[in-house]
């Protein structure tokens, strides 16, 4: 049996003519001349060989056979609708999207202001915890589009355009038997002596390094394992007091002899120069001081 060629336009005038049994009224509901719907249906009975509609007095009434095909030509319509409304949707589709990365001290509660700022807006933001150098070469890779991070006091040249944030206030902390048999405030000498738990990658060498004071580095990017090392008194850790790490089980703030005040990391945002979502970028830009004064950092 040779294949059925038929049309869009050839469904929707069968469907409606069904739906309503005139062509008067088909023609009213689709905007349509009741000639070019007779002219569309004449085709399609042409193409199938057979009849789809008998005139009993002034309605259209389905065949037997009308009747099983209009079923499954309602069923095709709803999907031919609904790839329209998607098709109608793709322009704007790719400019609402915007992927972020991050580092392991961006604050989560930032976070998760940026998200219901942006879901009210209708962007819908991927979001993946990585490293600064990848995250560098993802946003210049085209695979991220804004970055958060820590400023690691070098030149980004021109390959990608930056902001400061705002800063996050630091201090030590460790288990209180950690330390219980050092004299306080402890000495830069008795930390380097002991195991420091990095919230970092060992691949994030930049970052590590430049908060490393021990001789001795345990690793995480997990703040749940970051926890657990503390808590278990298997090294102390340098962090953001939006940890709140003062509140782990048994967990308390070192008091240190260079002093605990003042102490604090700065964070950027990080993006591409000529970004096609420059749009979408200035948009979140404005939104970051209100979002970090909003999470207290």
């Amino acid at each position: 049996m040779p294949s059925l060629s038929y049309s869009f336009a050839q469904l929707e005038a069968f469907t409606a003519v069904a739906a309503h049994g005139s062509l008067v009224k088909a023609a009213a509901k689709l905007g349509k001349d009741r000639t070019t719907l007779r002219d569309l249906i004449d085709l399609l009975e042409d193409g199938l060989g057979y009849a789809l509609f008998v005139r009993e007095g002034k309605t259209l009434q389905l065949t037997p056979e009308g009747d099983l095909l209009q079923r499954q030509a309602q069923l095709l319509m709803r999907q031919a609708r609904a790839f329209e409304q998607f098709a109608c949707q793709v322009p704007s589709t790719e400019t609402q999207a915007l992927s972020v990365v991050y580092d392991a001290f961006t604050p989560r509660k930032f976070i998760h202001g940026l998200i219901a700022v942006m879901a009210k807006r209708q962007v819908r933001l991927s979001l993946t915890c990585m490293p600064r150098e990848a995250g560098e070469r993802a946003l210049a890779a085209g695979q991220a589009d804004l970055g958060f991070y820590q400023a690691n006091n070098r030149s980004i040249g021109t390959e990608m355009e930056w902001r400061a944030i705002g800063t996050l206030e630091m201090d030590f902390y460790a288990s209180q038997t950690l330390f219980a048999q050092v004299a306080m405030p402890c000495s830069l000498l008795d930390l380097s002596l002991t195991p420091q738990v990095v919230m970092h990658s060992a691949s994030d060498i930049p970052v590590s390094q430049r908060l490393q004071i021990a001789g001795s580095i345990i690793f995480t990017n997990e703040l749940e394992m970051l926890r657990g090392l503390i808590e278990s008194g298997c090294g102390w850790g340098f962090l953001p007091t939006h940890f709140q790490a003062a509140r782990w089980d048994k967990v308390s703030a070192i008091p240190v002899a260079v002093g605990n005040e003042g102490i604090s990391q700065t964070m950027v945002t990080l993006w591409r120069p000529g970004h096609d979502k420059r749009r979408i970028i200035d948009e979140v830009l404005t939104q970051i001081p209100a979002l970090w004064k909003s999470a207290g950092i």
